[in-house]
This record gives structure tokens, C-alpha cells and sequence, in this order.
């Protein structure tokens, strides 16, 4: 079966830099799984896997606009510091999860440290980043 706008996909993927190294992978663990057409996965990723079936091994080329989009000044905001007391591990470049402005949940990186406010980022790490994924589909199932 390919992959269309009905389905389930199970895949690997492996995410390389520049230099074709590999920053990050889902090898050695479950594979990851979407439901097309929800937005679920970035979606240069989605459009790269339409009609390709089980077994099938390919590499995509991305562009920022179509993975994690550009980089949002809006997204970098100041906290109360006291909400980080007790935390001996906080430091700047520390991934943790926060409640947003809005009342959200987000997963932010520290960017800078004061005795009142702590600054963070939410952008995606990749943000504003041209993505080269190495991608193995395991399964498509259709949706009922």
C-alpha cells in the first residue's frame, strides 16, 4: 500500500548535518508513527513519504519553511526565577518544560539566567534550519 491522505505510517528516521553525520535517529527504538493529513510530523517530512510504500528507503531534502519554520522573536520570553528554585541543574542551554504566557505547556531551552528572571526559547532547536532526513518506511495501514 502507498502512503496517501488515509492512512497510518510507522517509519525510522535518521536526522544528519552538513557533514552527513547523524544528530538524531529513532534506530534501536520504536519507530515513529502519524496519522497523515493531522500535521502531526513537520510537513516537508509528510510530502516526502506521499506515495512511498513498506520497505521503501529514501533521503529528503527539506527547507526550513517546510520543517520547523523560521526563527520567532515571540517565542523567547522571561519567567519568574522563583519558579526555578530548588532546580540545582539550572543552567543556560537547559532543555525543560514550562507553562507558556498562554497558559500552554512547551518545551524551552534557558538562554539567560538573572537572580529575578530566567529567559527562554521556545523555537524548535532545528529552527530556521534546511533538514536532511534519511527515512525507512516499516509500515501503512489504512484508516477505517
Amino acid at each position: 500500500m502507498q502512503i496517501n491522505q488515509e492512512c497510518t505510517v510507522s517509519f525510522h528516521y535518521s536526522l544528519l548535518n552538513e557533514k552527513g553525520e547523524v544528530v538524531d535517529t529513532s534506530k534501536d527504538q520504536e519507530p515513529v508513527s502519524f496519522e497523515t493529513g493531522k500535521g502531526k510530523i513537520i510537513p516537508g517530512l509528510e510530502k516526502g513519504m506521499q506515495g512511498k510504500s513498506i520497505g521503501d528507503k529514501f533521503q529528503l531534502k527539506i527547507k526550513a519553511d517546510d520543517g520547523y519554520g523560521q526563527w520567532d522573536e515571540e517565542k523567547v520570553y522571561d519567567i519568574d526565577a522563583g519558579i526555578f528554585s530548588g532546580m540545582d541543574d539550572l543552567e543556560v542551554g537547559l532543555m525543560c518544560e514550562v507553562t507558556n504566557p498562554q497558559g500552554e505547556k512547551e518545551l524551552v531551552t534557558v538562554v539567560e539566567i538573572s537572580d529575578e528572571l530566567i529567559t527562554v526559547d521556545a523555537n524548535h532547536p532545528y529552527v530556521g534550519n534546511d533538514l536532511k532526513f534519511s527515512i525507512e518506511i516499516v509500515n501503512v495501514t489504512k484508516n477505517n
